[in-house]
């Protein structure tokens, strides 16, 4: 077998979406194995590195902010190629769940590379304006269709109560759960969630996380550190749910990490002054701690990437400070979004 061919089969699963698609142009073979169905299950099941952040400030299109753009990236960071303007929402594991802004404020799942798109059908609730949402989408090596869920926690609008009702990309419909969250202390939601695990989370205005546990279909609910800002963020931390908190004290940045059920602290990481240089004395907020040790924090008007063992910053971004910005990880894959692709019935 040739260097060439042993590259093919065995070594491009592991690059991202954007080096793939440039790879495309070697030859007619490579052209053909890199859009072949196979070879985007595999990619996606191999290539599972947080490539990015879609970011959105309200009233804008979205935008992505990539963590390499040598290697990550999309063609249209705005979304354009979807029948409608939208808000992005929510993403997992290469797919985004966007949601337009016009008529039926219907939903959308879409692959940014790919651009293929599917119109989720309309809803059995009414989806105010307080609806959060959340996108679940579990990869699998032997499942080459891997349905995808969006989870919505949904306030009932006769009485302060959430019901939860979830699209399946399975049946192509939704059901409405029968557990249905009547905790006051939990109301409202600050914002949509994120999947991971098994398990959907979404932060409350009253400082603890609405849990839904996706194959039960129950809830819980669990308690935060107190914060007056909302400069913290869930993530997932080496396959563990975290609450990254920044604390500063004696003018030194360092990210207080909780976790477990009772969300007690962890660990403390220290942000070293010296790395940091003057933007030590600007506001911090925690994005997410992604795959190979690194956080991702807004300083000001600057968005970093920290490693964390190494102890040394790059800058990523410019930061809007003129109001609150929306960060999604985003994997740089070839997810399917599925046979209903563009499907705008």
């Amino acid at each position: 077998m040739e260097i060439q061919e042993v590259v093919r089969q065995y070594a491009l699963c592991f690059l991202p979406a954007k080096s793939l698609c440039r790879f495309k142009t070697v030859s007619k073979e490579w052209l053909k194995w890199i859009n072949c169905p196979f070879f985007s299950h595999t990619q996606t099941n191999h290539f599972r590195h947080v490539s990015g952040f879609f970011c959105q400030f309200p009233g804008e299109s979205p935008s992505f902010m990539s963590l390499n753009p040598v290697a990550y990236g999309v063609s249209n960071p705005t979304l354009c190629f979807l029948p409608e303007p939208v808000d992005a929402r929510t993403s997992c594991n290469g797919l985004l769940g966007c949601q337009g802004r016009l008529g039926d404020n219907a939903y959308y799942i879409c692959n940014p590379v790919t651009e293929d798109w599917r119109t989720v059908p309309q809803p059995n609730l009414y989806h105010g304006p307080e609806t959060a949402i959340a996108l679940a989408f579990e990869l699998g090596t032997l499942n080459f269709k891997a349905p995808y869920e969006l989870v919505c926690a949904v306030t009932l609008p006769d009485r302060e109560a959430l019901q939860f009702e979830i699209y399946s990309s399975r049946t192509n419909s939704w059901r409405v759960c029968n557990d249905v969250c009547l905790d006051m202390n939990t109301l409202p939601l600050s914002g949509d969630g994120f999947y991971t695990r098994g398990f959907v989370y979404w932060e409350t205005e009253s400082g603890a996380v609405l849990v839904f546990d996706l194959k039960e279909e129950v809830h819980g609910i669990v308690s935060l550190p107190p914060s007056s800002k909302p400069i913290g963020a869930l993530t997932d931390m080496r396959g563990e749910l975290r609450y990254l908190l920044p604390h500063k004290e004696d003018d030194a940045w360092s990210i207080e990490v909780y976790g477990n059920m009772d969300m007690s602290l962890q660990c403390i990481i220290a942000l070293r002054s010296e790395v940091l240089g003057h933007l030590v004395d600007e506001e911090c907020r925690v994005l997410a701690f992604v795959d190979d040790g690194t956080l991702v924090i807004t300083l000001g008007t600057e968005v970093i990437a920290y490693h964390v063992r190494a102890h040394r910053m790059e800058r990523v971004s410019d930061a809007r400070t003129d109001g609150f910005v929306r960060y999604f990880p985003y994997v740089n894959s070839f997810a399917p979004v599925g046979h209903f692709t563009n499907d705008t019935a």
